[in-house]
């Protein structure tokens, strides 16, 4: 990550957001692009809500996930200033830790990312942080792809809060955080799909748009991203 710690702030910022952004337009205009304009009649069977959201939830889904991406562009700077001084566990030689350290620490990633997402989201649902900050992503009882990242500022900024305890914690090789960043993308996109998928492209513990769709209208259950295991110790996960 050292490549771009010569070039200015805003240069980085402007770089990062790019990038987040186009990752985000790619994979959630995918499937938005077979599920709610190429397919929409075809998979209309498969939709959890049979109603489509207007555009004007689309518009306000999008405006709030750039403002989303604005904020994690910035971090990027404070992750090059961690690197750069050495604060993090990050190693650039890829035989160091091996192939199989490589792929052991992206699984690692989101296995603590979904321990810290459930217990930051169940905070995120009580009264005093609801109102002010949650309530923004669920006004979307209706979601697309495209809500997916679709906070208040504050909610983005607890999102990010699993990356320094990443850093921090966990000796990883520059891939292994993209690699994590693109996973975790897609993952909140795909709970955030609006259809029920075919059972054979889930597993039993795997948090889906199912399970997802019913925690945004309105159920205080289901607050897990990748997986449903918190949920099920906890006693919050409902199916329908």
């Amino acid at each position: 990550m050292t490549s771009h710690l010569d070039i200015s702030n805003i240069e980085i910022w402007m770089l990062a957001t790019f990038l987040f952004l186009t990752r985000y337009v790619l994979i959630a205009g995918f499937f938005y692009a077979i599920f709610y304009v190429w397919k929409r009649k075809a998979l209309l069977m498969f939709k959890l809500q049979q109603n489509f959201p207007s555009r004007v939830q689309i518009k306000r889904e999008i405006c709030y996930s750039v403002l989303t991406f604005l904020i994690y562009g910035s971090s990027v700077m404070a992750f090059l200033y961690w690197s750069k001084n050495g604060m993090t566990k990050e190693y650039q030689d890829f035989n160091a830790y091996g192939f199989w350290y490589f792929m052991f620490s992206v699984i690692l990633m989101i296995f603590l990312h979904d321990a810290y997402f459930y217990w930051t989201h169940r905070l995120l649902h009580h009264r005093m942080f609801f109102k002010y900050v949650h309530k923004t992503h669920h006004s979307f009882h209706n979601p697309t792809p495209w809500a997916a990242f679709a906070f208040h500022p504050l909610e983005s900024i607890i999102s990010m809060g699993i990356i320094p305890i990443i850093i921090f914690l966990i000796p990883f090789h520059q891939w292994t955080l993209v690699i994590f960043v693109t996973l975790l993308t897609l993952n909140n996109i795909l709970i955030h799909l609006g259809y029920q998928l075919p059972k054979f492209m889930s597993v039993t513990f795997q948090n889906t748009a199912t399970e997802h769709d019913l925690h945004h209208n309105g159920m205080h259950k289901n607050y897990g991203l990748y997986f449903n295991f918190w949920d099920k110790v906890m006693g919050t996960y409902q199916n329908r």
